[in-house]
């Protein structure tokens, strides 16, 4: 009976190997063992048209997986570079929308003059659009990196390969909005000068003005005796509303102008309490003038009148 249990035991175990191995064949050639059923196919383009099989029929992980495939055993083939593009929609399909934007970036990367530049240049820019409006990476159900700083990662990308394209001023724009969001506002500045340097026709360029003026708003001190900043940045905004009566952005402008504006009478009226302190009378009443002259809507200019009369009752006494 012992016997017997152990015959039936041992011929079970040889079914199953064989049936386990049935799919497995040794390559002499390669000196492994290899399932047909995933094997690189015997040249490039059967091997795309078999991962593009996978894709059509939506197996998007096995797709990407044979993708990778005829990359990695046919790296010079023309096919490669379809491959990689291949590998970034599939995916965009499975919502991994960062590693589509990082596949996409590898076709830029390594294969610069393929005639797909601009459709990878424009998936990536949507992309980035999609994390700028808010769209979270989660694992775990956890959030990993900030959306803001992965659109700011993937315009940078845009702008960087195609300088000149139809996407570049857009994601420049973008660029100094998240910038600025983040509190980043010199760096914001910058980026927004950028644009209005490279991109001077763009419909974004008549933003720029007033971005560069909000973002000098931002980077000014409340108020000190020197305001270079808080100059360029009335200046900036000035030159906006001047030239974009209609802005949708025109409230918001005028109402950081009239602050900007509170900001520097603020700044000459301290500079002219100074010299008032020190009896430099005739210097306190040129800046208490000017603050009359050039900011008369400021709380600033009434309390000048009252320092100049003031001052004229100490020189006659």
């Amino acid at each position: 009976m012992v016997k017997r249990r152990i015959v039936f035991s041992l011929l079970f175990f040889l079914l199953t190997v064989s049936n386990s191995w049935a799919y497995w064949i040794w390559t002499p050639k390669t000196g492994k063992w290899v399932n047909p059923k995933y094997a690189v196919k015997d040249s490039p383009q059967e091997q795309l048209e078999w991962a593009m099989n996978l894709y059509m029929e939506k197996n998007y992980e096995g797709a990407i997986r044979e993708f990778k495939n005829l990359i990695k055993h046919y790296p010079n083939a023309p096919q490669a570079c379809d491959a990689q593009y291949f590998i970034g929609r599939a995916y965009e399909e499975k919502g991994r929308f960062y590693e589509a934007f990082q596949a996409y970036q590898k076709v830029i990367d390594l294969y610069p003059y393929t005639q797909k530049v601009e459709e990878v240049i424009e998936r990536e820019y949507r992309i980035g659009e999609l994390y700028f409006t808010g769209h979270k990476d989660k694992f775990l159900g956890m959030n990993l990196v900030p959306p803001q700083e992965r659109a700011l990662e993937i315009f940078q990308k845009v702008v960087e390969n195609a300088p000149y394209g139809q996407y570049a001023p857009p994601s420049q724009y973008k660029i100094g909005i998240i910038l600025r969001n983040l509190g980043r506002f010199e760096e914001a500045k910058q980026a927004f000068l950028k644009l209005e340097k490279n991109y001077p026709d763009s419909e974004f360029a008549k933003e720029a003005k007033y971005q560069i003026g909000l973002s000098g708003y931002k980077i000014s001190p409340k108020s000190e005796y020197t305001q270079e900043e808080t100059d360029a940045s009335i200046k900036e905004v000035e030159e906006f509303l001047l030239t974009n009566p209609h802005s949708a952005l025109k409230e918001d402008a005028e109402k950081v102008l009239n602050d900007l504006k509170n900001k520097k009478a603020e700044s000459l009226f301290k500079t002219a309490q100074f010299y008032e302190r020190q009896k430099y009378f005739d210097s306190a009443i040129l800046y208490y003038e000017e603050i009359i002259k050039n900011f008369p809507n400021t709380s600033w200019a009434a309390k000048s009148l009252e320092q100049i009369s003031i001052i004229k009752q100490k020189k006659k006494k």
